[in-house]
C-alpha cells in the first residue's frame, strides 16, 4: 500500500484466526512514525472494520506486507494481509482470544502446570552422592514430592502477590530514552529472546509515553566449550528513570552479620530461586512505566525487572517474609540475602524437617527454585563470597586466586579494582586501613599515578595475606572478649578476641585511615581514639558484656580521670561510658596481639583447599601488667646473638675485647672496668658511679636501637638519660641522648606548648573630653593613600586626615594640626608604629 504526501486513506481492517466471533472490538494503533496519523477508536466488526489512515509528511510512505500498525482488544496484532492491498489482519499471538492473563502470570498455577514441573525432573537431577544410603532416600522422596517447587523453563517458574511492589516518583514526567542501535548480526538473537519472553507471558507489547532503551549484555564464556558463539542477556538501561524513583527504605541484611549467624550450625543447606525477579508481578501502572523499546517495536514488563534501584528491597521484602512466616510456625536458622537462601541445622534430622517446611511455603505462594543452584546438607559452602564452616569463616578460594594473581595496576581503575576485592574482606584482614593507606593514596583526586617500590611493597603485602588464606572463628557469647587496640601515625586497629584454652582465636578486625586533622593528634589521645572507634566497629558483640581492652598505652589505665577534656574527647568519654570494660596495660615487647597487625609473611605458599595448608591465627594469652617495665626484660629487645656479632665487628669495642683477651693487658687503664660476660660473652662495663650498675657497651651500630628502646614511653630527657645510663655504656652517651629526645617527633606533637602572653593592659579613664585620644593608620588604600583616624576616648568624636605619605613628618603635622584645634590631650595611645616613635 502506497500513501502519497498528504493523502488520506480509508483502509479495510480483517480479524484472522478468530476462534469465535467478536462484535466489538478496541483499535489502538501503534506506528510511532509523526508523518502518520491513525486514530484510535471503538469499532463494530464482522472480520473487518475500516480505519482512516493519513500521510502528514512531504515524502510517500510505503507499507510492507507485515507492517504491524496496532492492537486490539484483547491483544491482537493488526498486520497487512499478504493476499490484498487494502485488508489489514489481526493475528492472535499469545494465549487464547478470551484470556488475557497468560497461564503462567496466574498466582495460582493450574494442574497443567504443576504437571510439566513433576515430569522435567527426575532422580538423577539431585546431586546427594555426598549422603549416606538411608540419608540419600529420605531425602530424595521428600524432593521429589515436593517436585512443583522446582522448575527449569521460563514457562512455568510461577509467581506471586505475597508483595505488591509500589513506587512513588519524585516527577510525574514521562519518561523517554532513546534506543541505541543494535548490531543487526545479533538482533536475530533478540527476536528469539523477545518471543520466549511473549510466550512465557513475561513481556507484552505496549505503546506508552515512557519508554526505555534495551541494552545486551555478553554472557560469561563456557571455558568447557570456547568454540560456542556468545551469547546475550537483554536488559534494560533505566538510569533515567531512577533519578526521579524514590529510594526505598527497606533495609537488605549485612553480610558480616549474616555470615556469623549461619556458621553457627555444623551443616547447610542452599537454596537459589529460579529467575528470582520474575517472580514478583507488577501493577499495571508500573508495566506501562517499564515500556522498553526494541528494533521489533516496544514492549512492557510484566514482572519486576533488574536495573530497577528499588527491586533489591522489594525482593528482600517479600523474602523476609516468607522467612518470617517460617519462624511463627517454629523454623528458625533460616538466613536469606536476595535470592541466596541458605538454612543451617545441627543434625540431619533436623535439616530434612526444615528442608521440607521450606518447599512447603513455597509451594503455597508458587515460587520455584533452579535445582542447579540447590545445595543439600553440607559441612561447607561457599555463600556471599565465603566458604562458611562450623565457627570459621574465609574467603572463598575463587576469589582468593584473583587476588593473589593480579598483575600490578597500571592505571587508576585497576587500583580501585584491587582495592575493591580485598576490601570485601577487610574484616578478616589485620591492620587493612594502614596496609592500603599508599594504594589509596593513588586514587585521590589530582595526585599523581607513579607506581613506585613502596606501592609495590604494599601491594605484595596485601597478596601475602591472602596467600594464608586468612579467617576468623565465630564468637562463643559465653566467654568474654578481648579487645586489643593500637595506633600509629597513619591508622588506628582494633582486634576482637576470645580465649580458648590458652590460645587467642581472632572474632573480627577492625582499621581505618586516620584523616590529615586526625594524624596531628597526640600519642595519648591516637590511643584512646583507636578504643573508641575499636568499641563502636564491635558494639554488636560488646554491647551489654563485661570485656577487656589491652593496650600498650600506660595512660589510658585511668582515662576516666583526663582532666578538662576536650569536647571531642568528652563525647568519646560519653559514648564509652555506656559498655562495661577494664583496661589493662600490655608490655610493648608483650604486645603479640598489636604486633600481629603490621606482622606479615613474606614467602608466599600455594593455595589449597586442605586443612593443612590453612594457616590459624592462633596467639598466645599474654599476662598483662600494670607496673613499670623492667630494664633487664627491655635490653632483650636486641638479642644476644646481635650483640655478638656487632660488637666483634665494631672497631673500638673490637679492640677492647682482643685486649681482655690478652692476659698481660688485663690491668691496662684503656680497659679499667670492662669485662665479657661469662654466660653470654658479651662485652659489659661496671660503673663505679652508679652503684656497681653492669652495663652493656653498645657499639655505634646499637646506639640509635639502645636510645629507642629507652624512650619507648616517651620520657623526657632527664628520665630518659637515667634509664640509658643504667642499661648501656658509650662514650657520649649524654650528649646522644639528649639529641635524640629533643628530635623525637612524638615527643615534639605530644608536648604541650604554652605561649607566653602579655601582661593585662589598664586603659586609663578619660574625665573630660580632649583628655585622652588614639591614633591609628589605615591604608594603603585603592589610591595609594593613607588615612590618619584620631579618636576622643571620652566623647568618640573621630577626625579623619588624608595623607599622602605616612613618614614621622606627615603624621606629627597632622597630629599637631589636631591638637591646635581640640586643644592638648594629657595621653595618646597608639601601636608603637615607626610613625609615632
Amino acid at each position: 500500500m502506497i500513501l502519497q504526501p498528504q493523502e488520506s486513506s480509508i483502509v479495510k481492517l480483517c480479524l484472522k484466526d478468530t476462534r469465535e466471533n467478536i462484535s466489538e472490538i478496541f483499535f489502538q494503533p501503534t506506528i510511532s512514525s509523526h508523518d502518520i496519523e491513525i486514530h484510535p477508536a471503538l469499532h463494530t466488526v464482522k472480520n473487518s472494520f475500516p480505519t482512516v489512515i493519513r500521510n502528514l509528511g512531504n515524502t510517500t510512505i510505503h507499507f510492507n506486507k507485515g507492517q504491524v500498525f496496532g492492537e486490539a482488544t484483547p491483544s491482537f496484532l493488526l498486520k497487512i494481509n499478504e493476499n490484498t492491498n487494502d485488508n489489514i489482519v489481526i493475528e492472535n499471538i499469545c494465549g487464547s482470544p478470551n484470556n488475557n492473563t497468560p497461564m503462567c502470570n496466574l498466582i495460582t498455577p493450574s494442574e497443567d502446570i504443576l504437571k510439566k514441573r513433576k515430569d522435567e525432573l527426575s532422580q538423577t537431577d539431585f546431586k546427594l552422592e555426598h549422603l549416606t544410603s538411608d540419608q540419600k532416600q529420605l531425602l530424595l522422596e521428600t524432593l521429589l514430592d515436593s517436585s512443583v517447587a522446582f522448575s527449569k523453563s521460563l514457562k512455568i517458574i510461577g509467581c506471586t502477590d505475597r508483595v505488591i511492589p509500589t513506587f512513588n516518583f519524585r516527577s510525574h514526567n514521562p519518561i523517554k530514552t532513546l534506543p541505541f542501535e543494535i548490531p543487526h548480526a545479533i538482533q536475530g538473537t533478540i527476536k528469539e529472546e523477545l518471543n520466549e519472553l511473549i510466550e512465557a507471558g513475561l513481556i507484552h507489547r505496549n505503546i506508552s509515553q515512557c519508554s526505555s532503551p534495551m541494552v545486551l549484555v555478553k554472557k560469561k564464556q563456557n571455558p568447557t566449550n570456547p568454540h560456542k558463539a556468545a551469547s546475550y542477556r537483554m536488559t534494560l538501561d533505566l538510569r533515567l528513570l531512577n533519578t526521579i524513583l524514590e529510594n526505598s527504605t527497606y533495609p537488605l541484611p549485612k553480610i558480616p552479620t549474616l555470615i556469623n549467624e549461619i556458621s553457627n550450625y555444623p551443616f547447610y543447606t542452599t537454596i537459589d530461586f529460579c529467575k528470582a525477579y520474575w517472580k514478583i508481578l507488577l501493577p499495571e501502572e508500573m508495566q506501562d512505566v517499564l515500556t522498553f523499546t526494541t528494533p521489533f517495536g516496544t514492549f512492557a514488563n510484566r514482572r519486576l525487572v533488574f536495573g530497577l534501584k528499588t527491586a533489591a528491597s522489594i525482593f528482600q521484602a517479600s523474602v523476609d517474609l516468607l522467612i518470617n512466616e517460617l519462624k511463627l510456625s517454629g523454623t528458625t536458622g533460616i538466613y536469606a540475602y536476595q535470592d541466596d537462601i541458605v538454612f543451617g541445622a545441627h543434625s540431619f534430622q533436623e535439616m530434612h524437617n526444615k528442608i521440607r517446611s521450606v518447599l512447603d511455603i513455597l509451594i503455597k505462594y508458587n515460587l520455584t527454585l533452579s535445582l542447579e543452584k540447590c545445595v543439600f546438607f553440607k559441612s561447607t559452602i561457599d555463600y556471599l563470597g565465603f566458604n562458611v564452616s562450623h565457627n570459621k569463616i574465609q574467603p572463598i578460594t575463587s576469589n582468593i586466586l584473583k587476588i593473589t594473581i593480579f598483575q600490578p595496576p597500571r592505571t587508576v581503575k585497576q587500583v580501585r579494582r584491587f582495592l575493591g576485592l580485598c576490601g570485601f574482606y577487610r574484616y578478616l584482614i589485620p591492620g587493612f586501613a594502614e596496609l592500603k593507606e599508599c594504594l589509596t593514596q593513588l586514587t585521590r583526586k589530582n595526585f599523581p599515578f607513579q607506581w613506585t617500590p613502596t606501592h609495590q611493597e604494599a601491594f605484595k603485602k596485601l597478596q601475602d595475606v591472602f596467600f594464608t588464606k586468612p579467617f576468623v572463628r565465630l564468637p562463643d557469647w559465653d566467654k568474654p572478649f578481648v579487645l586489643n587496640t593500637d595506633a600509629s601515625g597513619q591508622a588506628v586497629s582494633g582486634i576482637l578476641l576470645q580465649d580458648n584454652e590458652g590460645k587467642f582465636h581472632p572474632i573480627s578486625y577492625y582499621s581505618k585511615t586516620l584523616s590529615n586533622s586526625e594524624r596531628n593528634y597526640p600519642a595519648i589521645k591516637l590511643e584512646l581514639f583507636a578504643i573508641y572507634k575499636s568499641v563502636h566497629a564491635f558494639k554488636t558483640y560488646l554491647y551489654n558484656t563485661n570485656f577487656k581492652i589491652l593496650t600498650d598505652s600506660k595512660p589510658l589505665l585511668h582515662y576516666k580521670k583526663i582532666a578538662s577534656p576536650t569536647d571531642i574527647v568528652s563525647r568519646w568519654l560519653l559514648y564509652l561510658s555506656e559498655f562495661q570494660f577494664t583496661c589493662e596495660h600490655i608490655p610493648g615487647k608483650e604486645n603479640t596481639l598489636a604486633d600481629f597487625l603490621s606482622r606479615f609473611p613474606d614467602n608466599r605458599t600455594e593455595i589449597s583447599n586442605t586443612p593443612q595448608d590453612e594457616q590459624e591465627l592462633i596467639l598466645p594469652v599474654v599476662e598483662t601488667h600494670c607496673n613499670t617495665i623492667n630494664a633487664s626484660d627491655t635490653s632483650l629487645e636486641i638479642s644476644t646473638s646481635t650483640w655478638l656479632k656487632e660488637q666483634a665487628d665494631d672497631t673500638q669495642t673490637k679492640e677492647i675485647i682482643q685486649l681482655l683477651k690478652n692476659p698481660s693487658l688485663k690491668d691496662s687503664n684503656n680497659i679499667r672496668g670492662f669485662y665479657i660476660d661469662p654466660t653470654t660473652r658479651i662485652l659489659m662495663f661496671k660503673s663505679h658511679r652508679k652503684s656497681q650498675a653492669e652495663l652493656i657497651v653498645a657499639p655505634k651500630s646499637l646506639q640509635h636501637k639502645a636510645l629507642d628502646i629507652c624512650h619507648i614511653s616517651h620520657t623526657g630527657l632527664d628520665k630518659t638519660y637515667e634509664i640509658v645510663s643504667n642499661r648501656y655504656y658509650w662514650k657520649g652517651v649524654y650528649i646522644d641522648t639528649k639529641n635524640f629526645v629533643l628530635s623525637c617527633e612524638q615527643c615534639i606533637k605530644n608536648k604541650s606548648f604554652t605561649p607566653k602572653h602579655a601582661p593585662p593592659q589598664s586603659n586609663r579613664i578619660p574625665t573630660r573630653p580632649g583628655d585622652y585620644i588614639s591614633v591609628d593608620i589605615k591604608g594603603p588604600l585603592s589610591n595609594s593613600g593613607y588615612v590618619l583616624t584620631v579618636l576622643d576616648h571620652f566623647s568618640k568624636h573621630i577626625v579623619l586626615y588624608s595623607l599622602k605619605n605616612i613618614t614621622a613628618e606627615t603624621v606629627s603635622n597632622n597630629i599637631l594640626n589636631y591638637i591646635s584645634i581640640h586643644g592638648r590631650p594629657s595621653q595618646i595611645l597608639s601601636d608603637r608604629g615607626l610613625q609615632f616613635t
